[in-house]
């Protein structure tokens, strides 16, 4: 009997229905676990590197027609989108609140980067000069009345000239950028033209020193300190030149009292880089001129692209017809000068389009080359035939 009952139990298992337990999968296809997709970007604040601005490019044409379709297939990204902005916005807002201080700093210490005072100099700069040459060099000279003499562009006025290039470059101004890298190439040589006549006139001193005659460098009496005021680096830069000049004409001054240089030999090196200084500011004095001019004074970058305002490109036209074309290099910022205002972050757009504008000028500027070349060319043939 108990055998009988046990084998119906068995039975009764083989033929039980089990029943069906299903994964969402089965029950519900869309309900499964599906990886998102998106458009990623490496520099996404986002821990899955979701792209803002790829998705957003992405759904450009969605947007525009109809974003409130729900039946679209894009629709849901388009929901995921606005979420990701909205984070993103809340980010940023979180970010500017703090200045950007690691999420270890207190509101306290934040605040206290606010309430930072600006930098000041405790002392006030100046210059010690010693010769009239260099006091000369940094006034300048007015036209004197009733004379056509022309004015002296001075150290002082010098540094005003360079700071409003310096200014301009905030304007995205590419003449100015040119002038200012015109500007410290020419002042380059100046020093390096200083510094090989200072070493020259050392040497002699140091010469004689070794046979056992010392000799001191004159200097003045009464030397005049000036307070410097300048309000950009250029204007310092400025003062280190005429720094030098002083030191170089106390050096020339020396070596003609000392009976190691004539006369003659002294005035011509003083004269020869009194003038090549002088030639330098004069240039550079020019291009700040012209540009300060109404016609030209908002000039940027942005005035060079095709389909720009016609006050825009009458702005190019008019400096263009000035200084020429500006170099390519300069335009597309490959060669910067040392100090500009020119802080704005070139997006990827902006890049290609300088690139793509800077390419134009150099194929033109290689095209005024060949032509020069080639009329240097005919020019050196005539005069072969006619020699």
């Amino acid at each position: 009997m108990a055998t009988t009952k046990a084998k119906a139990a068995t039975a009764a298992k083989k033929t039980s229905v089990k029943p069906v337990i299903q994964t969402p999968d089965a029950a519900a296809p869309w309900l499964a676990t599906r990886k998102p997709e998106f458009l990623t970007d490496p520099n996404s604040p986002f821990a899955d590197k979701y792209s803002v601005d790829k998705e957003r490019e992405l759904l450009a044409d969605f947007i525009a027609t109809n974003p409130n379709d729900e039946r679209h297939p894009l629709y849901d990204r388009y929901i995921e989108l606005v979420d990701r902005e909205d984070q993103l916005e809340k980010l940023r807002s979180e970010y500017e609140s703090t200045l950007g201080a690691d999420a270890v700093a207190d509101n306290a210490e934040t605040f206290g980067m606010r309430s930072l005072g600006r930098l000041v100099d405790d002392e006030a700069d100046q210059l010690e000069i010693h010769t009239l040459e260099a006091y000369r060099m940094f006034l300048g000279r007015r036209r004197e009345p009733g004379t056509e003499h022309a004015p002296i562009i001075g150290g002082k006025r010098i540094g005003s000239v360079l700071r409003n290039l310096w200014l301009m470059t905030g304007k995205d101004n590419p003449f100015a950028d040119w002038a200012l890298v015109r500007h410290e190439h020419s002042m380059k040589e100046v020093q390096a033209r200083l510094k090989r006549e200072i070493e020259a006139a050392q040497s002699a001193l140091l010469d004689q020193q070794k046979r056992g005659l010392h000799l001191s460098i004159v200097r003045s009496a009464e030397p005049q300190k000036l307070t410097l005021g300048f309000r950009s680096p250029y204007g310092y830069a400025v003062c280190q030149a005429i720094n030098d000049f002083d030191f170089f004409i106390r050096l020339m001054k020396t070596l003609e009292r000392k009976d190691l240089r004539s006369d003659d030999q002294v005035r011509k090196s003083i004269h020869e880089l009194t003038r090549l200084i002088r030639r330098v500011w004069t240039d550079t004095a020019r291009f700040e001129r012209w540009l300060s001019q109404d016609e030209v004074k908002d000039l940027a970058r942005s005035d060079f692209i095709e389909g720009a305002a016609e006050a825009a490109a009458n702005r190019v036209r008019f400096a263009t017809e000035v200084f020429g074309p500006v170099p390519s290099q300069i335009y597309t910022c490959a060669i910067q000068p040392t100090h500009s205002r020119r802080h704005r972050r070139v997006s990827a757009e902006d890049r290609l389009l300088l690139t793509r504008i800077g390419a134009q000028l150099a194929q033109a500027e290689a095209a005024a080359d060949a032509e020069g070349q080639q009329e240097a060319a005919r020019c050196s043939t005539q005069e072969g035939a006619a020699a």
